[in-house]
């Protein structure tokens, strides 16, 4: 039906369709459970439920990732200093699991189900036993991606990131640091006869912004019982070689070079020659552009004083003339 239909049709239909769900997401992961769950009574199934999948611990080495997730790809974005506006719950905690755990998971789990056909069906590959403050995520990543002075070419600013809860202070924002900046870039993109990418980049970031916001403003809590008791099913050998124990993990070790794995993974960063020496491409690179930056925040913040002085001199023009006419 939605294949045949058109735009404006498909979205006067989905808010029936979607009925209780808040996002396409949710439905249609629901659906694939139902099908599971319906064809079990014939064969033997199990559901192995991942949090947030992240690049890989170990295996088959430290920090793959064949996958560009949400989170993932805003990480990006910021380090490239395309995404200077994030909006959520300062105070929400994130689930993550690491991609080689969730497939140790989904081995482990298939195994069991063949040595025991009436183990759980759904095991909840999570870690909320270790969870990460969003917050802490995104600072920790620009801190150590700042620190690193490491950068590849497709940076095209020095990172920042402001983090608002309101809507209206979001659309303000998004305007000023989004908006304007991509119009100016997209000009430059014109004037050198390129493809015009940055305004289409932003009015996708703008819509996924949109879809997550249902995740980043509520806390989520999951229950991994059958995930802790499948894992002492296995002999000690083999929960060395497939561990999934969420708890284990340190995040903040995680973290300090995972900036490395996104340009690596996310930006392809390995393919271009040049991306090899980063620290050298920061240098040459950032020559201009950090001097540039610096003055225009330092503008801004006096231009925001200036402002606040002579609204508070208004203010106080208007309160001392009322008091000396009455």
């Amino acid at each position: 039906m939605l294949q045949h239909s058109q735009r404006n049709e498909q979205a006067l239909l989905l808010p029936h369709i979607l009925d209780k769900k808040p996002n396409t997401y949710i439905f249609t992961k629901s659906i694939a459970e139902d099908l599971v769950r319906e064809s079990s009574e014939h064969l033997p199934m199990v559901v192995v439920r991942p949090s947030i999948v992240t690049p890989t611990l170990n295996e088959p080495f430290p920090y793959y990732s064949n996958d560009q997730n949400a989170i993932i790809n805003l990480m990006a974005g910021t380090g490239i200093g395309l995404i200077r506006v994030t909006s959520f719950n300062q105070a929400v905690k994130l689930d993550f699991t690491t991609g080689d755990m969730t497939v140790n998971c989904i081995l482990a789990a298939g195994w069991y189900k063949v040595v025991s056909p009436e183990s759980a069906h759904i095991y909840n590959c999570v870690g909320y036993e270790n969870p990460v403050l969003l917050r802490s995520f995104i600072e920790e990543n620009i801190r150590f991606h700042t620190e690193s002075k490491e950068i590849v070419d497709t940076v095209l600013w020095v990172p920042h990131n402001i983090t608002v809860e309101n809507t209206f202070c979001l659309f303000v924002l998004y305007y000023l640091l989004h908006i304007l900046p991509g119009m100016f870039f997209s000009m430059a993109e014109r004037y050198l006869n390129r493809k015009p990418m940055i305004m289409k980049i932003y009015r996708k970031l703008f819509f996924l912004s949109k879809t997550l916001r249902y995740f980043v403003f509520n806390d989520w809590s999951f229950t991994n019982e059958h995930t802790k008791s499948l894992l002492f099913q296995l002999n000690a050998k083999d929960r060395e070689l497939f561990d999934f124990n969420m708890a284990s993990i340190h995040w903040s070790n995680y973290y300090s070079v995972l900036y490395r794995c996104v340009a690596i993974y996310t930006l392809k960063a390995d393919k271009n020659k040049e991306n090899r020496y980063m620290k050298e491409l920061y240098k040459r690179k950032m020559k201009y552009i950090e001097p540039v930056d610096k003055a225009i925040i330092w503008t801004f913040r006096f231009a925001a004083v200036f402002l606040g002085y002579k609204i508070l001199h208004a203010t106080l023009s208007v309160l001392l003339s009322y008091l000396i006419h009455c």
